[in-house]
């Protein structure tokens, strides 16, 4: 019946009908999946875009607030040293102007001393140049300020002198409340004709000499004009937002450079911005946590701001040093589904001329524009089977080959980055390779080592030294960490490591070892790397263990027959800072059966779970008293095994490096 009824009808209206009723049923379908698909799809893409603007921000968060903490421990390490005198206030204006000029982000550097002199280097919001600011013996209770060139020629003659007691500055009598470094709330910096819209804030640190006793503060002031500017470049969807508000609800940063502060100088709170949409935003947050406080975790939530739907996301930054501030992007949906809207009108156009093409040219002309969809499909088979060198050429029109063309880029562009994943994976492999592939046996002593990198390279190191002229008996061991992690650090370990072994071949003390890399790394990288290190040796036959540090942690040493901590005193300059150092190379002699040393980075102690605890010296050192009894390899495993129960879901912030030696 329904052969009967076909055959009525004539062949110029019924093949282009066989053909085009399912064009169009092809076409209703491909649209509503399109719309739908690409709904999802969009909304993935922008909240995975979102989160990787977050990443980003906060990567530049914890590039920023490193730097005081890094100043601290550098100005800390020189005070120990005596390369910084507190008695000698004047002769620290070279350093903090050579540290100004290698930090940009930070503002100011003070020092206050217990007695109420001080010493500071600011630099000028409104021009160029320094402002040098001392109060010692011979200024009396006035503080006398400089004007300091941008070469650090300080002009003979005062510009402002006025009484003055740095112990009298908050940060200094918070420093000293909370008796640890600590961050000052933020506040905005004073300029030439009043306030700006830029903030700073403070990271105070109290100081103490080898007795314990306090000597003073020194507080490190941060501009946070860079996280400023970097949030103002940054592209948000198309006209979206991000901003940075503390745990009170005030801003700390913004993209639409609306003015951070209030009538009372004080830093705005968000629901009060001058930014609506930024405003709305924080409205929405205090209804739904109640306070900031509550946020706790990473947050998408949708609005409505002027009637048009918004996607926000927010989520905490916690630094390690104890800031916490939190994290916002917000994007009109419109950013991302105006093209999806377009695309479906778009789609919907192209499909009714399809359909009138066809039913006006018929069978043959659609065969012949199938054909680009063939070559298509079999392109993109051959890619997935990761054939990437084909390359697709369309030569059916202007719009193919131009499609050839971008398609043929991006699988170029997919080259390059499985090119570059191969080369990453082959520098961990190399890096890994520089580790020692063996453990040295040695009569009387039980060695292991461990190395984890939080990325593909590291900055981590440990070796077994092969000293020329130490006897057999003795294990050498080095461990090392450059500041930082990646690619830069792992080049510099490698360096150290060459420079190192190459200084083996011949006897020295392991003091004489670190001077001679100390030197060659000064010369290799002009002072602007540098990391630090521990060189031990044990020797059981002899029960005498040496020791030598470059601003390393010194050894761990724990006695099972007393149940005690050994204590060990000394510090070093870190490598890589000052040419010329002398190091001191230290002796134990009591070395007995059963006692374990370990030598580590500072990335297993000082790491963080997700509730900001941290691991902690005395963490380590009651796994390694638990499991004392065991070979030196299990002890390493438990405290491995250990460190991850600790972090949990939280990745690695830090390489860690340590070696176990246990006396047998």
């Amino acid at each position: 019946m329904l052969r009967r009824t076909i055959s009525k009808i004539p062949m110029k209206i019924s093949l282009p009908l066989l053909f085009t009723v399912p064009v169009i049923g092809v076409v209703i379908v491909l649209s509503a999946i399109a719309w739908v698909e690409g709904h999802s799809t969009a909304n993935d893409l922008m909240a995975q875009n979102l989160a990787q603007i977050q990443d980003h921000i906060e990567e530049r968060l914890d590039d920023l607030l490193n730097l005081p903490d890094r100043i601290q421990r550098i100005n800390a390490n020189l005070i120990r040293e005596g390369w910084l005198n507190p008695q000698n206030l004047s002769s620290w204006q070279l350093t903090l102007f050579e540290q100004l000029q290698t930090f940009s982000g930070i503002n100011r550097i003070t020092w206050g001393s217990v007695d109420g002199h001080s010493v500071g280097l600011a630099r000028y919001p409104w021009k160029t140049g320094f402002e040098f600011t001392i109060k010692d013996n011979k200024t009396g209770k006035k503080i006398y300020k400089y004007y300091c060139d941008t070469r650090g020629q300080i002009k003979k003659n005062p510009s402002a002198s006025l009484v003055y007691d740095p112990r009298n500055e908050p940060w200094y009598q918070a420093a000293i409340q909370a008796g640890k470094p600590i961050w000052t709330d933020p506040y905005p910096l004073a300029e030439e004709n009043g306030f700006g819209a830029s903030l700073a804030l403070g990271y105070a640190m109290p100081f103490r000499d080898r007795q314990g006793q306090l000597i003073g503060v020194m507080n490190a002031e941060l501009t946070l004009d860079d996280i400023k500017l970097f949030l103002e470049k940054l592209r948000v969807g198309k006209t979206g937002k991000a901003f940075l508000v503390n745990h009170e609800g005030r801003l700390i940063a913004t993209s639409s450079g609306v003015s951070l502060t209030d009538a009372s100088n004080h830093p705005v709170v968000a629901s009060e911005s001058a930014d609506r949409q930024i405003a709305a935003a924080a409205v929405l947050l205090e209804k739904d946590f109640g306070t900031y406080m509550a946020i706790e975790e990473k947050y998408q939530l949708n609005l409505q701001i002027n009637g048009n739907p918004h996607l926000l996301m927010i989520s905490p930054s916690a630094h390690e040093t104890g800031l916490t501030w939190l994290i916002a992007t917000l994007v009109p949906e419109d950013d991302f589904l105006a093209a999806i809207k377009a695309g479906r009108q778009r789609n919907f156009k192209i499909g009714l001329i399809a359909v009138l093409i066809t039913i006006v040219i018929g069978i043959t002309l659609a065969a012949v524009s199938i054909l680009p969809m063939l070559d298509l499909l079999s392109y993109v088979r051959k890619i997935d089977q990761g054939d990437l060198e084909q390359v697709l050429t369309l030569e059916y029109s202007s719009e193919f080959v131009q499609l050839s063309k971008q398609i043929n880029t991006m699988t170029a562009g997919l080259k390059d980055r499985m090119r570059l994943r191969n080369s990453l994976a082959l520098a961990q492999e190399v890096q890994q390779n520089l580790l020692p592939s063996g453990i040295p046996k040695i009569d009387g002593l039980d060695i292991a080592g461990h190395a984890t990198y939080c990325d593909e390279t590291g900055g981590d190191y440990f070796d077994y030294l092969r000293i020329a002229g130490l006897p057999d008996t003795t294990a050498a061991i080095a461990v090392g960490d450059v500041v930082g992690h990646g690619v830069a650090a792992a080049m510099l370990m490698a360096t150290a490591r060459g420079i190192l072994r190459s200084r083996c071949r011949t006897p020295g003390t392991l003091a004489d070892l670190l001077t001679h890399l100390n030197d060659l790394l000064v010369d290799d990288t002009g002072g602007d790397r540098f990391m630090t290190m521990l060189l031990m040796t044990v020797d059981a036959k002899h029960t005498e263990m040496r020791w030598s540090t470059a601003g390393h942690d010194v050894p761990i040493v724990y006695e099972p027959a007393t149940d005690r901590f050994r204590e060990f005193k000394g510090s070093g300059m870190t490598l890589g800072l000052v040419k010329g150092v002398k190091y001191e190379e230290h002796r134990f002699t009591d070395v007995q059966t059963g006692q374990v040393y370990m030598v580590l980075t500072d990335g297993l102690w000082e790491a963080f779970n997700k509730d900001g605890e941290m691991f902690g010296k005395n963490r380590v050192c009651n796994l390694i008293r638990r499991f004392a009894n065991l070979p030196a390899a299990e002890i390493s495993e438990h405290i491995n095994t250990k460190f991850s129960q600790f972090l949990g879901e939280k990745s690695q912030k830090d390489d860690v490096s340590y070696v176990i030696v246990k006396v047998m």
